[in-house]
């Protein structure tokens, strides 16, 4: 069975607008986290349309970013 991760639980949240305690629970403790500030940040500014819900972890982004700047440098 895979690890269930923040992408996974974005796709559910988009495609059924709900996520179980279970799910929440397979969650590591940062991706877990990471979703919360997401959920505050759409329900305020997105008024919970599920299309504004972020596909990709910001987090995850931002490590990206930063590898591919640095391999620009180089």
């Amino acid at each position: 069975m895979s690890e269930y991760k923040y992408e996974d639980a974005v796709k559910q949240l988009q495609e059924s607008g709900a996520i179980g305690l279970q799910d929440f629970k397979n969650l590591s403790y940062e991706d877990l986290n990471e979703l919360f500030e997401e959920i505050k940040v759409w329900c305020l500014y997105a008024n919970g349309k599920l299309d504004k819900l972020p596909k990709e972890s910001k987090k995850k982004k931002d490590k990206k970013d930063k590898k591919d700047k640095k391999d620009k440098k180089d």
